[in-house]
């Protein structure tokens, strides 16, 4: 044992010493040039043979029955170059891709990849062949983690750590078990990457709080230096705390195994789903707790054992010290949320190489690793004169209507208001219905005509539209099946479909069917086609009811942005509540005790992420009418109680953009603006105005008897 000792003396000291971090800086440099140089070669290749089988398809056309689409369809295969690709597995498909009209391929680019997939490594994501870039920024960050190791004297526990990781996962590498040895390393990865990164955060934060780097005035330091002083010791109590380090102990272990929960035999577009909703909760839900339990702490602690009062005896002002302690919760939270992204951006990129049939690689690239915008059609809507004037006609029709308001039980305004806020929604209502009477004499089709606007810039990306719906029909029931046809009037091309009422379904749509003024326009008849061999005619063919949609329920999305973007977005947004959520914790601690602000942040955090369904809960409650008056009038406040807190919190809530990840949905600058103004400035200035405002009018060296 003690030559083991002397020989980890002997290896902590090496590392300390210049010419051993010169000499491993430069073998990081090598491997890393080796390593991603040899990824971006094999990048470049598959990238090059997916141009060359694109350019290919590009020529097929089944109308002209040239060579290229004559053994597509026959064989699956296509030639390039003297090398051949596709097969059986291709051919059994291909024909669906031929646009019956023009005869060229559809989805050339979706069908490129599907043909080139057997060349591309099953480790390589199609983040980097799609965007080459990326390797060069993945070579970046992986060189600067090696420097950091080096530079910050702590290559030989971490080079323990890897091989320790590389141990446990031997085992699960001789079975075959692929995803654990992923999971395995991947909280190793974390672990090493975290105490990195509190090691060089704690550097950062002890240079600036150096009695050298301040400029003194009268001997006493500056605001900056008195704030990173309580930033690093918080930082430092954060690992010493049992109860926070906790929580970060279980992010970074539970993180990488989220994927091994996960059934591989489900599409990939729902394990992508799965994975990104269990993982963002999780970063960011364990992250919220653990700021709060910790900025609770940090400051009660401190008061109730007196240790602040080494601090306020000294030059440093107690506005400094509550914005220490934010600035220390803040720059943790940044840790936790940068490798928390990291992995969570990682493993979806692996679970994404599960994708190997067309039109599961088609849904997850269109539907989960993208950010898209939706847009609703236009509807009609009355004019105030149109609804004013059907309202009075109503009114005056109704003898029971008028009878009510003659009899006091009800005013006049309050009556109008009602028949007109239930035309306006029958007049949407019926806009939403659809007819089974859609066919018309001379093969034209009475059928209304859905506009989707403003998809002008989705034309000129060319890029697949995703038309998203859920329909109601007859009795809506899961077992049934109906058959639907979707017409774009505009190109006379139309798209038979099948639906289950009540059930989400997709259809890609491509950007060519937009008009030049950027309107989509859609048809949809409530029925389908019958083809007749006797006289080869197709015949249309009714449903036997209505058919009618809910208003989101029918909807275009096209992608505005790369899923990396907007996934990096989506953590700044969960950032600026976490900052909130440390402002909190801590100007509550700074006049309650420990339990009691832990209680109260934790409502406030519950009440705001609740604040939608507290809103919802609001709108349809009313008083028991056979309830006594006491009871009512406690029923009424209680209810105003809750209204008022759900509209003070209701921005906390509408900032939830995990949702908008996890549904390919872009998460827009102007909302993470909105949140940063609103949480991060307003919220969190009220917040520490009121905590500062108690705190510096408290006594704190007050002698309390115990202890």
């Amino acid at each position: 044992m003690t030559a083991l000792k002397k020989f980890w003396r002997i290896l902590e000291e090496l590392q300390t010493r210049m010419l051993t971090k010169l000499i491993l800086s430069g073998l990081a440099i090598a491997a890393t040039l080796i390593v991603f140089g040899s990824i971006w070669s094999q990048a470049t290749d598959v990238r090059a043979r997916f141009d060359g089988v694109v350019a290919v398809l590009r020529e097929a056309n089944a109308v002209t029955k040239d060579a290229v689409a004559t053994r597509l369809l026959e064989t699956g295969e296509v030639d390039v170059d003297g090398e051949v690709y596709g097969g059986p597995d291709v051919k059994a498909g291909i024909a669906a891709f031929f646009d019956e009209e023009t005869g060229g391929l559809m989805q050339v680019a979706e069908l490129g990849a599907l043909f080139v997939a057997e060349s591309i490594p099953a480790w390589m994501p199609s983040l980097l062949i799609d965007r080459p870039e990326f390797i060069l920024w993945a070579a970046f960050v992986v060189l600067a983690w090696l420097l950091m190791v080096v530079w910050t004297e702590i290559t030989v526990p971490v080079a323990l750590t890897i091989l320790g990781t590389m141990a446990v996962a031997a085992i699960p590498w001789t079975q075959g078990y692929t995803g654990v040895v992923v999971s395995v390393c991947g909280v190793g990865l974390l672990i090493i990457t975290f105490v990195l990164l509190i090691r060089l955060l704690l550097l950062v934060l002890s240079g600036i709080a150096s009695p050298r780097s301040s400029s003194s005035r009268h001997g006493r330091p500056t605001v900056i230096v008195n704030i990173a002083a309580v930033a690093h010791t918080l930082i430092r109590e954060s690992i010493r705390l049992r109860i926070s380090f906790a929580f970060i102990v279980l992010m970074l272990i539970t993180l990488p195994l989220i994927p091994l929960w996960i059934d591989p035999e489900e599409p990939v577009r729902y394990q992508l789903q799965n994975f990104l909703s269990d993982s963002m909760s999780l970063v960011y839900t364990l992250a919220a707790c653990m700021t709060l339990v910790l900025a609770c702490a940090t400051v009660s602690f401190e008061v109730r054992d007196r240790q602040i009062w080494h601090l306020v005896t000294k030059p440093m002002g107690r506005l400094e010290y509550m914005l220490g302690k934010w600035v220390g919760l803040v720059s943790l939270n940044l840790i936790l949320l940068v490798i928390g992204g990291v992995s969570i951006f990682s493993f979806t990129q692996y679970l994404g190489t599960r994708a190997d049939d067309p039109m599961q690689a088609i849904e997850v690239h269109d539907e989960v690793l993208t950010a898209r915008v939706g847009v609703l059609p236009t509807f009609d809507k009355l004019t105030e004169e149109e609804v004013r004037e059907k309202a009075l006609s109503q009114y005056d029709g109704d003898a029971i209507l008028r009878s009510e308001v003659e009899a006091g039980e009800r005013t006049y305004t309050q009556t109008i208001r009602m028949i007109v806020g239930r035309l306006r929604k029958e007049h949407l209502d019926k806009q939403r219905a659809v007819s089974p009477d859609g066919f018309a004499e001379g093969n034209e089709y009475d059928a209304r005509v859905y506009e989707f606007q403003g998809l002008g810039p989705a034309k000129e990306r060319g890029q697949n539209l995703t038309l998203r719906y859920q329909f109601h029909i007859g009795r809506s029931e899961s077992t049934d099946r109906y058959p639907i046809v979707f017409r774009f009037p505009s190109f006379g091309e139309q798209v038979s479909q099948d639906f289950v009422p009540e059930q989400w379904h997709r259809l890609l749509v491509p950007a060519a069917l937009i008009d030049d003024d950027g309107t989509l326009r859609i048809q949809i008849l409530n029925g389908g086609f019958s083809f007749t061999p006797s006289d080869a005619t197709e015949r249309f063919f009714a449903n036997g009811a209505t058919l009618f949609f809910d208003p989101t329920d029918f909807e275009v999305l096209w992608q505005a942005t790369s899923f990396e973007a907007n996934f990096t977005r989506a953590m700044i947004v969960n950032w600026t509540k976490l900052a909130f959520l440390a402002m909190l914790g801590v100007s509550t601690a700074t006049f309650l005790s420990f339990p009691i602000a832990v209680l109260l942040s934790f409502t406030v955090f519950i009440g705001g992420s609740m604040s939608s369904f507290i809103t919802n809960s609001v709108s349809m409650f009313s008083p028991d009418a056979d309830a006594i008056l006491p009871i009512q009038i406690v029923q009424v406040g209680i209810a105003w109680i809750a209204s008022s807190v759900a509209f003070l919190l209701e921005p906390f809530g509408r900032a939830s953009p995990n949702a908008m990840v996890i549904e390919g949905r872009l998460v827009a600058w102007s909302g993470v603006l909105r949140d940063l103004l609103i949480l991060g400035l307003l919220w969190s200035g009220l917040v520490l105005g009121i905590g500062w405002a108690i705190f510096r009018r408290r006594e704190l060296a007050t002698y309390s008897g115990h202890g």
